[in-house]
């Protein structure tokens, strides 16, 4: 349990986080997703926020990252990471011969070492320690590896979200002129609505117009016939006129006849009568 852990590490425990602490204060305690980009997205920003928490021993690989990250001293985070793992889980002593090939039977314990014995212990334990450095050395190649790789997929992913944020702006944009188009189709409706409706008006009042028009076409032709009947009447009273001035004229005439023939008649006899006396 994390509660057993740190109260095994004690001390060291404390001195440990108060350390990691203090080299974030100094960094200026950026963010724990800052300082997860810092490690190239090797680790989470959650495994940062419990590494710099410290509240259990944390793993020396997501430490090392984070102190890296923070521009830390590894060596000395080592040290005090050694110490927390030693006093939680302390390490037995090994005996003589343990791991080598002879099976020789080693002493109990190291106060019934001999010199020899002692010898030969420390001789394991610094090629243990060189196996292990190797190890270790071996480790950090493919995790720097695996970091690279990481990386690559990151700087990938990163292209990705970009040109998917592009996409998203592309379409932000065409979103923004449709909206502008649209309010520029509705203003336009809006006119062809007022545009109709002052058609409508000017319409009625053309048929408006239209009606009176035709109310004094039908008032011209009224005043046109009753000008042509008078016009009418006129002519036959001057052809009245006129018949009754040929009937006069022909009595005139016929009374001039009848006065010339009167006449003649008178006459006549006269110039006999004046012819006999001469003769």
């Amino acid at each position: 349990m994390p509660g057993a852990e740190e109260s095994a590490a004690g001390a060291v425990l404390g001195r440990l986080r108060y350390r990691v602490q203090l080299l974030h204060r100094q960094a200026g305690e950026p963010s724990f997703r800052v300082v997860a980009q810092r490690t190239g997205k090797a680790i989470s920003h959650t495994t940062v926020g419990s590494v710099l928490r410290c509240e259990k021993p944390p793993g020396w690989g997501p430490l090392e990252l984070v102190v890296e990250a923070l521009g830390g001293q590894l060596d000395e985070f080592r040290q005090l990471w050694v110490a927390v793992r030693d006093e939680a889980s302390p390490l037995e002593l090994p005996t003589p011969g343990a791991g080598e090939d002879e099976g020789e039977e080693a002493p109990s314990s190291a106060a019934e070492l001999t010199l020899p014995d002692l010898d030969a212990a420390e001789e394991d334990l610094n090629g243990w320690a060189a196996e292990r450095s190797r190890r270790e050395g071996e480790t950090r190649k493919e995790l720097l590896l695996a970091l690279e790789v990481r990386a690559d997929l990151a700087d990938r992913l990163a292209e990705l979200l970009e040109q998917l944020g592009r996409e998203r702006g592309r379409n932000e944009e065409l979103q923004r002129r449709l909206a502008a188009l649209e309010a520029e189709r509705q203003e336009h409706s809006r006119r062809i609505e007022r545009l109709q409706d002052e058609l409508r008006a000017v319409r009625e009042e053309r048929f408006s117009l239209l009606e009176r028009l035709n109310g004094l076409h039908t008032r011209r032709v009224e005043l046109y016939f009753a000008w042509a009947r008078e016009e009418e009447s006129r002519r036959r009273e001057a052809e009245s006129g006129r018949r009754e001035s040929d009937v006069v004229v022909s009595e005139l005439r016929a009374r001039l006849g009848a006065a010339e023939d009167l006449l003649r008649s008178v006459l006549t006899p006269g110039q006999e009568r004046a012819g006999d006396e001469e003769s």
